[in-house]
């Protein structure tokens, strides 16, 4: 599954997010704790201050009750009933914000208390005497209600302590947990931050770095050079357009190294000119075709490599107008003036250099060396006229052959009939009487003469060819050459099951009918094997022989002694697109190989 950079970044803040959000929610928490106990002290404080304020009044009202009690004068009884109210007021006090969280039964003690204090200052006020034995014991009664309220007040101010220091405890404690979990919230966000930031850099580093190096090396001229990036992001996207990139400038761009190595091995000569047929370079065929060094080609006219171009007026600048027909000049040229002044010949193509604006920057020239051609041509005329020689020679042998066997043969058969005949008819008419030894003479000789004929015919026109096919005639053709000659042949045929095509039948023959000449004539053989081979899509014929054999390379050198028969042969499986090849070396025998085209019908 492809991550995007921008899924990675979202996943990583969304991370974030969340242990803010927790650390919020801790801190909200936190604060509520905190602001719950400080409301509480805030409470407890104000329940300290007003028993503390309480207590005061109670001192207060017993230095009064006191003073009263020993001067028993008016001022002193004024100030007494003045601190027995202010003692009601704190107490009210007391009341508005002592919570549910003391003791109530000490709360009603301290009303009852101070209840008790009010009662018994009513009933003193009742004495008009000041000197009245009623007031003191009044007033010790006030004194005992007065140190009893003060004693419950002890009790309360020791449980609000107690609440105060209970309740600082409980928001020291959320203080320190709340610190505790911020600061672990904060190393944990702080620690994913990190590690998460530098997982993304490194996931964005690493392949900019990759790539920033490919860039180098195919700058560097390795093209190479390929990025290797598979993030499953956008960088792997990058990295496969990339390498696409490069495939396509490399399928369709080429180096300045590898498009000067073209030019430099180049088989034909490349000259490039400026508008002004000034030679701007020339590649390492044309320096060694004309037998110029780079720095004297560099600068040259390019009419100076030319006899003459009719068009060339030696101005500076050419327009485009005039480079064509310049050009139309320079193709019509076959040859090139080396720089010893030799004509070399050669074909000669131009075209117009364009410029990226459409203009013209000059001409390209490139020359084809014609010289070996030439020479080719000349040897393969030569050649062909030896051959044809050769080929009038085997026709003229031929005809001497058969010249020969109708003189030697069917000649000297006819003679002797004839002379037969003139020994007859100069006997006298007593003498005319037909001998019957006379007439089977003469018959004899007639049929000799008839067999000569035919024997002369069927190596001119073999009938059994004709009538029989190719495998019956090359049959007869070595079992006739078995009972003439010394040499044993074979012959085996392979999926012949049809006839051929009458030409082709007639070639082939006559290739075996001139190899056994060959074998008898030349080779010496002792054994000699024949093979025909029908397949597919071609015929195969292999003759082999264990004679003296010879060098084909020696003989395909020297026209003269390659020998007319296997010239002849050659030329008969060429014409059928086919191929001949020899295997032979002295002493050794001699293998000829022969495959012609034929499909099976």
């Amino acid at each position: 599954m492809k991550r995007s950079i921008g899924k990675k970044l979202t996943t990583s803040g969304l991370v974030v997010l969340l242990f803010i959000i927790l650390i919020f929610i801790a801190s909200q928490v936190a604060v509520s704790m905190f602001k719950e106990t400080s409301k509480n002290l805030i409470t407890e404080y104000n329940e300290l201050d007003a028993l503390q304020e309480f207590k005061l009044s109670l001192g207060s009202l017993m230095i009064s009750t006191n003073y009263f009690a020993s001067h028993r004068e008016e001022q002193y009884k004024s100030q007494f009933c003045d601190e027995i109210l202010n003692t009601k007021s704190k107490l009210g006090d007391c009341f508005l914000v002592i919570t549910r969280r003391h003791d109530r039964e000490l709360l009603s003690d301290l009303r009852s208390a101070v209840a008790k204090i009010d009662s018994l200052t009513v009933e003193m006020l009742k004495y008009s005497d000041p000197e009245n034995a009623g007031i003191q014991a009044l007033l010790n009664g006030v004194k005992d209600e007065i140190e009893y309220g003060t004693g419950v007040v002890d009790v309360l101010l020791k449980q609000t302590k107690l609440e105060i220091i209970k309740n600082e405890s409980i928001n020291n404690t959320v203080i320190k947990h709340s610190t505790y979990t911020f600061l672990t919230l904060g190393i944990m966000v702080i620690a994913i931050l990190i590690f998460r930031g530098m997982i993304v850099i490194r996931s964005v580093t690493r392949p900019i770095r990759q790539l920033v190096s490919i860039t180098d090396e195919i700058s560097k001229g390795n093209r190479n050079a390929r990025a290797n990036i598979h993030t499953k992001d956008e960088f792997s996207i990058l990295a496969q357009s990339f390498n696409n990139m490069i495939n396509a400038l490399e399928n369709t761009t080429v180096t300045r190294n590898y498009l000067n190595n073209i030019l430099e091995n180049m088989f034909d000569a490349l000259i490039v000119t400026d508008n002004g047929l000034k030679i701007r370079s020339a590649n390492k065929a044309a320096l060694e075709l004309l037998g110029y060094t780079e720095s004297e080609m560099k600068g040259m006219h390019l009419p100076e490599l030319f006899e003459k171009i009719p068009e060339f007026s030696g101005q500076e600048h050419h327009t485009g107008e005039e480079l064509a027909k310049l050009r139309s000049s320079i193709i019509k040229q076959k040859q090139f003036l080396t720089k010893s002044g030799r004509i070399n010949p050669a074909s000669v193509s131009c075209s117009v250099l364009k410029s990226e604006k459409d203009g013209t920057e000059g001409l390209i020239i490139v020359g084809h060396d014609l010289t070996e051609q030439y020479a080719i041509e000349n040897k393969l005329d030569h050649l062909r006229k030896e051959r044809l020689i050769a080929i009038n020679e085997a026709q003229e042998e031929e005809r001497m052959r058969i010249a020969t066997d109708l003189h030697d043969g069917l000649g000297q058969m006819l003679t002797a009939i004839s002379y037969a005949i003139q020994e007859f008819a100069g006997e006298s008419d007593n003498e005319k009487e037909i001998k019957p030894e006379v007439t089977a003479n003469i018959q004899k000789q007639i049929d000799a003469a008839i067999r000569e004929a035919k024997s002369i015919a069927h190596d001119l026109i073999p009938i059994v060819l004709k009538d029989f096919g190719l495998i019956v005639a090359i049959e007869n053709l070595i079992r006739k050459a078995n009972e003439l000659y010394d040499t044993k042949f074979q012959f085996n045929a392979f999926d012949f099951n049809e006839r051929i095509d009458p030409k082709l039948e007639k070639a082939l023959y006559r290739i075996c009918q001139e190899s056994v000449n060959n074998i008898i004539k030349h080779a010496r053989a002792k054994n000699a094997m024949f093979q025909i081979l029908r397949q597919n899509q071609a015929i195969v014929l292999v003759i082999e022989d264990d004679g003296r054999g010879f060098d084909p390379e020696f003989k395909g050198k020297d026209t003269n002694n390659a020998g007319i028969g296997l010239i002849s042969m050659k030329e008969r499986v060429i014409a059928f697109d086919g191929s001949f090849t020899i295997n032979s070396s002295p002493d050794f025998g001699t293998e000829i190989i022969i495959e012609i085209p034929c499909r099976k019908s």
